[in-house]
């Protein structure tokens, strides 16, 4: 069934790009939600296993079960935003929502009382989940049709992933500063959650607002509304989509032993648990100083090609802290790798969703409708799942070596613990870097593609398409 095209955005800018001021205000939302979003898998387990009366098994169970739930919001939330219509757009009136979600339950997952079953962890989990897929499944929707320039992408997701990058690193200063004012440890605990949870609740309504009222809805080209039928071919029948669904399916259950584990390793293993915010600050500083470099990189190499180089490269880092000491000498050696680890991993905040980008920009251009709310809340069911099973993986492996949180364990039990942390992500992430290697769509391809969907814009405007080097290329090779 045709329609006409969606004439209620307004584009970005001349040439398609977003003015500096623009693409700061857009991405500053990403830094309150990342403050809240990294420590849900980095502490809050070993918060609830240590302050309240949640057992470790019942948090591995509700933190998967939880986030198979969250999965399951991604569809319904993808599909109503590709489907809303007002005068604000399709993504904007979702983030409105989400602040309000996420502002009503943040403080009671942060703050939890000391008899605090699993089931209410388990609650406040789903609703928070939920308010976060308001916000995440629309938000980077919304970023993928603010542009169709392959660079220019490239550039928004790469602000957005600035201010994720600081926020967590915000997240690992919050101790050091409480510390210095009431003369306590810089280690993390129920202050750095409750403070953080009220940061949250002032700073994200804010920079939402912001966002909406100052940056574009983006546009759209768009010959006829998505159904369930055409989001279900296109998701059985695009090679592009289904390599990349393997793909972070893999980065998936890699991150979650990681990100279940590394807070585990730094304190109980290499005795680090008073500098674990040091480490933090100063993987998440290298992230942000590396950007400008990986900007400039990015305008020479395929990002697919990064993408693999630097998955790999990080993989095969972390095994590397076998041979420091244990205690407090290790602490050098740890940040000069946490370092390194920085500065190559950088993209990884930002590539999964450029990439993406052009997996739907590959879509609309053989379909004709736009599914970018879809695939992402694909991408981010599958993503959370993957977490979630990479996680319970990680929790089912220290269980299975009778790994105790906190205590002296012994050289068994300790083998458990280095395999859920480095053996499990290094497998599903060395195969998820061959995988990225000979991903179909490179920049080339790309302006096939970019310049089939600009000329297909102005017939539907009936205006006369303005010939433009960035969406000059010839035909589309066939094997995407």
């Amino acid at each position: 069934m045709g329609m006409e095209p969606d004439r209620t955005a307004s584009a970005p800018s001349p040439g398609g790009r977003l003015t500096n001021a623009q693409l700061l205000i857009f991405g500053l939302p990403a830094l309150p939600h990342a403050i809240v979003m990294t420590p849900i898998s980095t502490l809050l387990p070993t918060f609830y296993a240590a302050h309240t009366t949640v057992s470790l098994a019942q948090i591995g169970v509700v933190a998967a079960a939880a986030r198979i739930f969250d999965a399951l919001n991604d569809p319904i939330v993808g599909y109503l935003s590709d489907r809303t219509h007002t005068r604000l757009g399709s993504r904007k009136p979702w983030l409105i929502g989400a602040i309000i979600v996420c502002t009503a339950s943040i403080t009671q997952l942060f703050q939890p009382p000391a008899d605090a079953t699993a089931l209410y962890y388990a609650l406040w989990s789903c609703i928070l989940f939920t308010g976060f897929t308001m916000f995440e499944i629309p938000r980077t929707a919304w970023s993928s049709e603010l542009t169709r320039d392959y660079r220019e992408r490239s550039r928004i997701v790469m602000y957005v992933a600035l201010f994720n990058i600081m926020g967590s690193l915000l997240l690992y200063v919050t101790p050091i500063i409480t510390s210095l004012i009431t003369g306590g440890s810089t280690k993390m605990g129920p202050d750095t959650l409750a403070t953080v949870s009220w940061a949250y609740m002032v700073v994200m309504p804010l920079s939402v607002i912001a966002t909406i009222i100052l940056v574009p809805q983006g546009t759209k080209v768009v010959t006829h509304k998505a159904t369930m039928r055409g989001i279900a071919a296109s998701l059985w029948r695009s090679k592009p989509l289904l390599r990349f669904c393997c793909i972070m399916v893999l980065w998936g259950l890699g991150q979650g032993a990681n990100l279940a584990t590394v807070f585990i390793f730094q304190t109980d293993y290499m005795h680090l648990g008073a500098e674990f915010a040091f480490i933090m600050i100063v993987l998440m500083s290298l992230q942000i100083t590396a950007l400008p470099v990986w900007s400039r990189i990015l305008g020479r190499v395929d990002r697919h090609h990064i993408w693999a180089i630097v998955m790999g490269g990080g993989a095969l880092l972390t095994p590397i802290a076998l041979f420091f000491p244990r205690g407090p000498e290790a602490l050098i050696p740890v940040l000069i790798l946490a370092a390194f680890k920085g500065l190559l991993m950088a993209p990884t905040n930002f590539l999964p969703t450029a990439v993406l980008g052009d997996v739907i920009d590959y879509d609309t251009m053989k379909t004709g409708s736009n599914k970018a709310g879809n695939f992402f809340a694909f991408k981010s069911i599958l993503s959370r799942i993957a977490l979630a099973i990479g996680g319970a993986i990680a929790f089912g492996i220290l269980g299975a070596f009778d790994y105790q949180v906190g205590k002296e364990n012994d050289a068994t039990a300790n083998l458990g613990l280095l395999i859920a942390y480095m053996g499990v992500p290094m497998v599903f992430h060395l195969a998820m870097a061959a995988l990225c290697w000979t991903f179909p769509i490179d920049s080339r391809r790309h302006k096939v593609i970019q310049r089939r969907l600009e000329t297909r814009r102005a017939r539907l405007e009936g205006t006369p398409k303005v010939a433009s080097p960035l969406i000059a290329g010839g035909a589309l090779p066939a094997a995407t």
